[in-house]
């Protein structure tokens, strides 16, 4: 993995590297994820922390560090450990299956649970959520699990009031291996502003053949926190309207992929909310369906955005099976000197 970059707080770090960035931080972490085979020798101590049972592409284990700029606080509410500053909330949620209930009831009851508890914390407001789901095309009783889940999160929207058309999070829902789910959500006390993409049906929309329900997030969401603005552009994958597009070919996909996250980074400058013309730092998150597929992707989104963004690549089931990769991204906008 190439030197990490630093935006909106969010660091990749290697393995060997992960103690040095902790206590280069000062103890000023909002939380992390570790990706790669489970160490079982690694304590996070009260941090906001969840190993994700996803294989690394071509490197060892890493690690996604959120840090803060300011002092923060730690706790453990209703099983969601929590760190929070002045203007952010971060967050880690992790269950196991219930045999005794749909995986829908199960994302239902979770929801809410954490929605509770950024309510109470002061912290109402949604802004990126990642969700790792176990088994994402497994048939439950005739309705695929990544539909179930789509299904117990649009609940847990509507049952605690949240608005969705307009203002959702942005997010990103990929498939792990069998075991816990992972839920991790960052929050704000003041809300975003959320971006749609022209070229496609919000995904919020999406007619019946996609699900009883309709994903229930933006393309990508707008923040400024600890002075400096950034974009959280959602899990984006090649689809074109509501349908998917290149099946089967991975060189296509990746194209159409990064016209759509091209797309969502002009309309957030349409909209006054980015410059295209300052400098920023990216940092890409690549899940692929099969490690294989790495080479052709990132010739791909190395030309489209430079050598000198922030990739880690992670091998991961994409929601819709006949989609090969899904690629998302936190842009954040360098301050002047």
């Amino acid at each position: 993995m190439q030197q990490t970059l630093t935006a909106a707080g969010l660091r990749y770090v290697a393995a060997d590297e992960i103690g040095a960035a902790l206590e280069e931080s000062g103890g000023a972490v909002l939380g992390y994820l570790g990706f790669g085979e489970p160490d079982p020798n690694h304590h996070a101590g009260s941090v906001p922390f969840a190993w994700v049972d996803l294989p690394t592409v071509g490197v060892g284990r890493v690690f996604e560090l959120w840090a803060s700029h300011a002092p923060v606080r730690t706790e453990l509410t209703d099983r969601i450990r929590v760190a929070r500053n002045d203007q952010v909330l971060f967050g880690c949620l992790q269950f196991d299956e219930d045999i005794q209930a749909d995986y829908d009831t199960l994302i239902y009851r979770n929801y809410c649970l954490f929605f509770d508890c950024i309510d109470d914390l002061g912290f109402p407001h949604l802004l990126r959520a990642w969700h790792y789901v176990p088994d994402i095309h497994l048939d439950e009783r005739g309705l695929e699990r990544y539909k179930r889940f789509s299904l117990g999160r649009h609940e847990a929207f509507v049952a605690k009031g949240r608005t969705i058309s307009g203002s959702a999070p942005a997010a990103s829902a990929v498939g792990k291996r069998p075991g816990n789910t992972v839920i991790c959500f960052l929050a704000a006390r003041h809300p975003g502003t959320a971006i749609e993409n022209p070229r496609q049906v919000s995904a919020y929309s999406y007619p019946a053949q996609h699900g009883p329900r309709g994903p229930t997030f933006s393309r990508a969401l707008f923040a400024t926190w600890s002075g400096t603005p950034q974009l959280y552009i959602s899990g984006t994958a090649s689809i074109l309207g509501h349908l998917s597009q290149h099946a089967g070919d991975a060189r296509a996909q990746a194209g159409e992929t990064i016209v759509n996250l091209r797309a969502v980074m002009a309309e957030a400058c349409k909209n006054g909310l980015i410059d295209a013309t300052a400098s920023s730092d990216r940092l890409f998150k690549v899940y692929l369906r099969q490690p294989e597929l790495r080479p052709v992707v990132e010739t791909r989104l190395r030309k489209a955005f430079g050598t000198e963004s922030s990739i880690v690549y992670l091998q991961a089931d994409i929601c819709r099976r006949e989609l090969l990769l899904e690629i998302e991204a936190v842009c954040s906008m360098r301050q002047p000197d």
